[in-house]
């Protein structure tokens, strides 16, 4: 049992064990051979019978529309089947990676080469124009701890209402919201990592209002207070806030 942050959109195979992961809304589904969950605005709990393994994808904003054809906001918060996107095939895939895994017969490096030859046909075209402002909001929300919402719709040549239904369909949520989600997580990062230093850590608790107005944001985007960060039962949650996760992103911007 642990916590899943707020995270990206990911295509998940479920080699060994099985439960169910909640959302903050309540809703709460059971795994299916091979999953897919859209980016998230909250955490959402785990609850897994093991011994378990798995397998992910993360998806980047770009690339979690240009393969699924679907708005991220449809599957924000939300996990399904992912036969329901990628037909049967990938059902099929999910069984004999099971079966496989447990006669050692397979290696994660075929499982990745697998899916990729499998999912490389449903990647759809994405306008130059729509590239172009992911990689604005990608380097805004990496400009700052707490970026100004108002810097980003100076820097896209649309609309606001224009620019926040392209940013909302692929990202999953408005500029305002990204910020604190990204607020909250690097907050959690740093929390989280015992090399950062003592200024770094001074800077991040900061951003917010007060002490409680920190707790409530990271408690809401990882599901643990900040106090519960390192304690036993968020062994996982460590792993997916570790530094090492943000790739398009910066960690510690600045």
């Amino acid at each position: 049992r642990d916590a899943q942050p707020a995270a990206l959109g990911h295509i998940v195979f479920y080699i060994q064990g099985q439960g169910t992961l909640q959302f903050e809304d309540g809703q709460t589904y059971w795994n299916d051979p091979v999953s897919l969950f859209g980016p998230g605005m909250a955490h959402a709990e785990f609850d897994i019978e093991g011994p378990f393994e798995d397998f992910g994808i993360a998806m980047s904003p770009l690339g979690f529309v240009a393969l699924t054809g679907k708005p991220a906001t449809a599957y924000a918060d939300r996990m399904v089947d992912a036969a329901e996107l990628f037909g049967t095939g990938i059902t099929e895939m999910a069984l004999r990676f099971q079966k496989a895994r447990q006669k050692g017969e397979i290696t994660v490096r075929e499982m990745v080469e697998q899916v990729t030859a499998y999912l490389v046909p449903f990647i759809r075209p994405v306008p130059d124009s729509h590239i172009a402002l992911i990689q604005v909001v990608s380097q805004w929300i990496s400009s700052e701890f707490d970026p100004d919402v108002e810097a980003v719709f100076a820097q896209i040549d649309k609309s606001r209402s224009t620019a926040t239904r392209l940013i909302r369909h692929y990202f999953g949520a408005s500029p305002k919201q990204l910020m604190r989600k990204y607020r909250a997580l690097r907050a959690a990062t740093v929390l989280c990592d015992p090399e950062a230093p003592p200024e770094l850590r001074t800077k991040v608790e900061s951003l917010f209002y007060d002490q409680p107005h920190m707790i409530r944001e990271i408690r809401h985007f990882t599901g643990r207070t900040p106090g519960a960060l390192d304690s036993d039962d968020t062994k996982i949650l460590r792993v997916w806030l570790s530094k090492d996760n943000f790739r398009q992103l910066e960690a510690y911007p600045g």
